[in-house]
């Protein structure tokens, strides 16, 4: 085919630039997909605002708080930063590691983002419950949202929650009271994620289990991980990276004193030991843990886990430590509510 015969994109039948609109998940790609030209603008509607599907009235109000990373103009800074977006349509900046509220911020930092000039992307989301007076749910450790989509109607949202003891809860819309899965092995659930369109937990022994549609029953996904004994405690994370599915295994006593990675192989159905994640760095956090390339960020270390250790002192600054799998060493980072590289 000439360069004559070549379609232009904006020549694409509107039916085929629906279709592919519609496979867009997130806020931003679609507002970055309606900006390219009229055709692409006229075949999706403006995508809806968190705003207007959030907080969900349920037991106790539910807020989103998207992580997203920003390239501005040159110097070619990159940020990470955690965005959460009020009921009037505001946006507060947060630190990554925490809810607290940034107040102050780098002279670099652009003042408006445009998403025109600057390219956005939404790393995850991180979900929280909130009561309208006492502000957030005490006992509940995490919470995810399926299907988390920006075309996802309200009577379709279902929200999945792990509380303090390990207990695994369930809410859809409409409904007046939370459903708890009584599990008759007694299990108790360390982290939960949504994992190609499927909320997965993971309990303390490391084992990964699919939750039915019903809220019933669980469909084994993983075996067990032994993590060995010695009066230690061990905290799962669930964490996605490149389509793979991995769980970081945290060893603790009193404070953190290393990590172990696996990555669930499908085809077996059994545990990978990690020894290397190449560029890749985890992030973990109390309410959602994500991944992130260095080559799109940089600023930090490849092949590292960031974490932050709870401190005796509820307001002292935020203490975000590295893990190096390399050389296996915990150092602290000296870090700044966001972070950058120029």
């Amino acid at each position: 085919m000439d360069q004559a015969e070549r379609c232009r994109w904006s020549d694409l039948p509107p039916e085929i630039l629906s279709m592919i609109g519609k496979r867009l998940h997130t806020r931003m790609d679609a507002l970055r997909f309606r900006s390219v030209c009229s055709s692409f603008r006229s075949s999706i509607p403006p995508p809806r605002r968190d705003a207007s599907r959030f907080p969900l009235r349920i037991p106790c109000s539910l807020a989103p708080t998207p992580f997203s990373s920003a390239a501005a103009r040159p110097p070619r800074s990159r940020w990470l930063v955690k965005l959460q977006e009020s009921s009037l349509g505001d946006l507060q900046l947060l630190c990554p590691f925490s809810k607290r509220r940034v107040t102050y911020l780098p002279r670099n930092f652009p003042k408006v983002i445009d998403s025109l000039e600057s390219r956005i992307v939404e790393i995850c989301r991180e979900f929280r419950i909130e009561c309208a007076t006492l502000g957030i749910a005490l006992g509940v450790r995490k919470v995810v949202v399926s299907p988390d989509c920006v075309w996802t109607d309200l009577d379709k949202l279902e929200v999945y929650s792990i509380r303090e003891q390990g207990r695994l809860g369930y809410w859809k819309y409409g409904d007046e009271n939370w459903t708890y899965l009584d599990d008759q092995n007694g299990c108790s659930y360390d982290d939960i994620i949504v994992y190609e369109g499927k909320v997965c937990v993971v309990d303390q022994s490391g084992m990964v289990s699919l939750i039915d549609s019903s809220f019933r029953t669980l469909q084994k996904l993983s075996p067990s991980i032994y993590t060995g004994g010695g009066g230690r405690s061990n905290c799962k994370y669930l964490v996605v990276s490149g389509g793979d599915l991995y769980v970081v295994d945290r060893e603790i006593d009193v404070y953190t004193l290393g990590f172990r990675v696996y990555r669930l192989d499908r085809r077996c159905g059994e545990w990978v030991d990690v020894v290397s994640l190449g560029d890749m760095a985890f992030f973990l956090g109390k309410h959602c843990s994500y991944a992130i390339s260095m080559h799109e960020l940089g600023g930090c270390y490849p092949n590292c886990i960031y974490f932050m250790d709870n401190t005796v002192y509820p307001y002292s600054r935020d203490r975000v430590n590295v893990f190096s799998l390399e050389v296996r060493i915990i150092e602290p980072l000296d870090f700044y509510p966001f972070l950058v590289s120029t």
